[in-house]
């Protein structure tokens, strides 16, 4: 009980007070985002999400561990993709400086923390498939695709933000059932300081004109902190206890990682850029088909929910990894055609709804 509501409910009290204290800072300085081009928000807002969320989790820290042994490596991480974040949001950064930064706080993980990926579980029902040398490449790789695919979901108000506190949720869940009672913590601690940021970041009557924007700072740090246990959980050493089957990670992270490979893939069927800034993300399909904004996150956040309910149901059923894995590869295929084919599902949608009105008024 203390660690599932008192614990986020004092981060998420720091972070708001932290947001209010820092906000006429970042109007002082420039900290802010300025509508244009894509862009499409009314007015300055200040990109102060991660930095509050970043004071919060520290303050936190400090009041709640005991001790950080090994985590070192993962606060050192957090703190300095927010910093990065922080100056890509102030004066701009070059795309490749800012992915050396992350390759960098990568490496602190593998190397420094010692937590990267040795086996990805019997994905294929023949044996477990152990990574052996290619285990810390592709932990980086895992961390920079999960540190970018946050940071490009983060589009419309409380949908970056919102996604981490469903996707550490569920880890501080799953890190409970094995045992890992530390993941656990310190995934409440951080779920704490991302409510107290969405209490002035999500669209509501009290809100009022204290906007703010989570900025790189934050997602870069959600983003690598998600991974981090993501690997954690999912690797027997670091929890004797017994550990979460990696697939099941695929499915907590879900929405996230499905909409990088559908996103990646439409580019490159295109011959564009996978890594250029577009307009063809989820939310983005879902404003144009006539979802408004708040609808549009509130049925991503929905959808998270219930993909991370399908991967952990199914894991404690003893549904296969190999079931798992398929059911997953199933549902980013149907998700990247859907989206594909958005504007011809809803004309088909428009002409049903269309006839039923002429036959009901008829």
């Amino acid at each position: 009980m203390f660690d599932y509501f008192w614990v986020p409910a004092s981060c998420a009290l720091i972070s708001l007070v932290a947001l209010f204290a820092l906000r006429p800072v970042a109007i002082r300085i420039g900290l802010v985002d300025v509508p244009g081009g894509r862009k499409r928000h009314v007015g300055d807002v200040p990109l102060i999400g991660g930095i509050a969320v970043l004071v919060a989790v520290w303050i936190g820290s400090l009041m709640y561990l005991r001790t950080f042994d090994r985590y070192v490596a993962l606060y050192a991480g957090v703190t300095l993709l927010a910093v990065v974040g922080l100056v890509d949001d102030l004066r701009g950064m070059r795309p490749l400086t800012k992915l050396a930064f992350q390759f960098l706080a990568a490496i602190l993980m593998t190397s420094w923390g010692s937590v990267y990926l040795m086996s990805l579980g019997d994905l294929f029902g023949r044996r477990e498939i152990d990574l052996l040398n290619w285990g810390i490449p592709l932990t980086i790789f895992a961390v920079l695709s999960v540190v970018n695919a946050l940071n490009m979901s983060d589009g419309l108000d409380g949908l970056a933000g919102g996604l981490a506190v469903i996707v550490l949720g569920w880890m501080a869940f799953l890190a409970t059932t094995v045992g890992n009672m530390m993941v656990s913590r310190i995934a409440m601690i951080f779920c704490g300081a991302l409510i107290g940021f969405l209490l002035l970041n999500v669209h509501h009557p009290l809100r009022g004109r204290q906007r703010v924007f989570l900025g790189d700072a934050g997602s870069l740090l959600l983003g690598y902190i998600m991974v981090w246990f993501a690997v954690e959980l999912t690797q027997a050493p670091y929890n004797p206890q017994g550990h979460v089957p990696p697939v099941v990670m695929l499915w907590v992270l879900g929405l996230i990682l499905v909409d990088l490979m559908a996103v990646v893939m439409r580019r490159m069927i295109k011959g564009k850029n996978p890594l250029a800034a577009d307009r063809t993300h989820l939310h983005h399909v879902l404003l144009r088909v006539g979802l408004s904004p708040s609808q549009a996150v509130c049925l991503i956040w929905l959808a998270n929910v219930l993909c991370g309910l399908v991967g952990v149901a199914g894991w404690k059923l003893g549904l296969a990894d190999q079931w798992l894995f398929l059911a997953f590869l199933a549902f980013a295929a149907v998700h990247f055609m859907m989206v594909r084919n958005a504007w011809k599902l809803m004309r088909a949608v428009r002409r049903v709804t269309r006839k039923s009105g002429t036959t009901t008024a008829s």
